[in-house]
């Protein structure tokens, strides 16, 4: 039997860990369903995770990096109000893409909160600085520093409702539609600035 290096079981960890708590909740992802899942024995997960919030941060770090992909699709060089609502849109539509990762980075958060409020605090810190880091990349130098950290705020808040809605109502056409009003919500604040 072939062995497999630890990054790469570790990434199958993370992936599993995304499926079971989309299917399952994380109130049900144990280690032996997420190595099931893994299709590896247990002891590996527990070799390459110590804890179960060792592997829930890594997936937290996962999720962070996945929607990049999206940012990538946002034009640079427009005015900064129309970057920024392109930046909304793209993520909605690589989350509304890949629902299972939807699903898990919101029973993830919630189940942090409940858990752990410090590092919920450290992950939403942390949803900030990328999303300004992001802003800025795509922006350049259009948007004072000081507006940044306002800026990155709305588009999280507004990202988060509209996947929360969206996993209330399922209907793609109405999260669209919502999409469409949260970017101009966002142009109309980034352009006031």
């Amino acid at each position: 039997m072939a062995r497999i290096g630890a990054e790469l079981r570790r990434q199958d960890f993370i992936e599993a860990t995304v499926k079971v708590i989309a299917e399952h909740g994380v109130a049900n992802a144990t280690t032996r369903r997420i190595a099931a899942a893994a299709n590896s024995p247990l002891a590996s997960l527990h070799y390459v995770f110590h804890t179960k919030d060792e592997l829930f941060y890594a997936v937290y770090e996962s999720l962070f990096n996945l929607p990049q992909q999206a940012l990538e699709q946002v034009p640079v060089g427009t005015s900064a109000a129309e970057s920024t609502a392109e930046m909304l849109r793209q993520l909605v539509k690589w989350f509304s893409a890949h629902p299972e990762v939807a699903t898990t980075q919101s029973e993830l958060f919630f189940w942090t909160l409940r858990n752990n409020p410090e590092m919920a605090n450290k992950i939403y810190a942390m949803a900030g600085e990328a999303t300004e880091r992001s802003i800025e990349r795509i922006t350049g130098s259009q948007l004072d520093q000081a507006t940044l950290p306002a800026i990155s705020r709305l588009l999280i808040n507004l990202f988060d409702g509209l996947l929360l809605a969206w996993s209330g109502h399922g209907d793609l056409k109405r999260l669209e539609e919502e999409t469409e009003t949260a970017c101009r919500a966002m142009k109309l604040l980034v352009a006031s600035y």
